[in-house]
């Protein structure tokens, strides 16, 4: 005689609704791992983006500082060069001369009075060609020294930029700035002395109460800068030698 167990259908039942559960349970958990990889990727995006948009303050930042140095580049080179610019295209030097009392002098076949320090515009046609080529030597030096400042400038701000003031290049920018100076300053000057008594010379002013474009005060300005990024530079160092104090106390 064959026995019916009531109860198997209902652990076969059981049993599957176990399995079905488990099955639940499991597709659950693949779920949830898919949201914590998508919440990753998201996280990691995000990140990436902040940090791009981080980075993009400081190249505008040094962009900004960059613009600080080249406004002043242009207006001195426009001083510079437009005495150049005048004996090329008008066939006239602007010459500075610095008169002690006035004087009357006769320019292009007119007669003018002048005092104290005076821009005169000379034709080329009554200046020699030694007074043309010296002058014009004397701005070609202030020129180019003009240019290898900005250089080293440029790379001091730069490490400013980059939050590297007491740095090696930012030490050895300022020394070559300094070195710029001096020799630029001084070179132009041994060449513009010569060029203006030239000018003077071709002018028959020898007689009169005027000396050349290398005042007392051009001087103190030469000296003052000179000094100024000296002792910038000296800073510098001192900062760099305090800073690694601290990092080796720390």
């Amino acid at each position: 005689m064959n026995t019916i167990n009531p109860n198997t259908p209902d652990d076969h039942t059981d049993d599957t609704d176990h399995n079905e559960i488990h099955h639940s349970d499991c597709i659950n958990e693949g779920n949830t791992g898919g949201d914590s990889t998508m919440d990753d990727s998201t996280s990691m995006t995000t990140g990436g983006a902040s940090a791009a948009s981080q980075g993009k303050p400081a190249k505008k930042d040094l962009w900004g500082y960059a613009f600080l140095l080249i406004f002043p580049l242009i207006a001195l080179m426009n001083v510079t060069l437009s005495p150049l610019f005048s004996a090329v295209l008008s066939d006239r030097i602007p010459a500075v001369l610095e008169f002690e009392e006035p004087t009357a002098i006769t320019l292009a076949g007119s007669e003018r009075a002048v005092e104290g320090l005076a821009t005169l515009s000379i034709p080329t046609a009554d200046l020699s060609a030694w007074a043309i080529g010296q002058f014009i030597a004397a701005k070609a030096i202030l020129v180019v020294g003009l240019l290898v400042a900005t250089w080293f400038a440029t790379r001091v701000v730069t490490e400013v930029v980059h939050a590297r003031p007491f740095s090696d290049r930012a030490s050895r920018g300022l020394m070559g700035l300094s070195w710029t100076i001096i020799v630029a300053g001084l070179l132009a000057g041994l060449a513009q002395m010569p060029a203006d008594n030239l000018i003077i010379r071709d002018l028959g002013l020898r007689d009169a109460a005027v000396s050349n474009s290398i005042t007392s005060e051009v001087t103190y300005l030469w000296i003052g800068a000179a000094v100024l990024v000296e002792v910038l530079r000296r800073a510098v160092l001192r900062g760099r030698e305090a800073q690694d104090e601290l990092e080796g106390v720390i």
